[in-house]
């Protein structure tokens, strides 16, 4: 189990299929990893359905919730690991990934970004979110920066500290807002993380006034 999970709001709207395709690859990585929130998911699903039942199209009173939420221990909540059981990988070097996240890889290489760290980024369909996988070597870290707007972060990999906290494999990690930070990657193996981003990052450090122009314009 995770000791960072999704926000309540975050799984409910995941479990409701509200979220654009960028923040939803997020959750289900996360889901995928953690069997809590995997918990958790299946349990707002199980709601759903029986809010649905319960309403037969008028408008539900509070003694037909009660029944509903009621109704959620009969909801199946066994450990997801053995469905989410990483298969036989397609692409050499990607046996980390878990499944959710393996359409997107087909094709797909590592490529040295600025920073120092490597980089994939995802295609999406129709989502204007920056969606992309960084691996960090262990001791190295991320430009000091802050953000403007949305960011979602889940580890597949290794783990990283940065002032909110330390991420290990499956945690998911609200980006900061206007607090500044730097993740650096623990000692180990390499942190490989899925980062979902609203808009881009600021650079708050030496660099800032040259790159961060680049960054706005999707240019890095």
């Amino acid at each position: 189990m995770s000791r960072h999970r999704a926000p309540d709001e975050l799984l409910l709207d995941y479990a409701a299929g509200l979220l654009a395709e960028g923040p939803a690859l997020a959750v289900a990585l996360h889901v995928a990893l953690d069997a809590e929130a995997w918990r958790a998911v299946r349990r707002l699903r199980g709601l759903g359905g029986a809010l649905l039942e319960s309403e037969v199209g008028a408008e539900m009173g509070e003694a037909a919730l009660e029944q509903a939420l009621a109704r959620l221990d009969d909801v199946p909540v066994d450990d997801p690991r053995p469905t989410a059981a990483r298969q036989p990988d397609f692409t050499p070097g990607f046996d980390w990934a878990p499944a959710p996240l393996r359409p997107y890889l087909a094709g797909k290489s590592w490529r040295r970004a600025f920073g120092g760290f490597e980089e994939i980024r995802l295609d999406l369909h129709g989502d204007h979110h920056r969606v992309a996988l960084l691996k960090l070597e262990p001791g190295r870290g991320l430009p000091v920066h802050l953000h403007v707007a949305d960011e979602y972060t889940v580890v597949l990999q290794g783990g990283y500290t940065d002032n909110t906290g330390n991420y290990v494999v499956g945690d998911f990690a609200v980006g900061p807002g206007p607090v500044a930070h730097e993740p650096i990657a623990d000692p180990g193996e390499p942190c490989i993380a899925l980062i979902v981003l609203e808009k881009p990052i600021v650079l708050t450090g030496f660099w800032a006034r040259l790159f961060n122009p680049l960054l706005r314009r999707g240019w890095m």
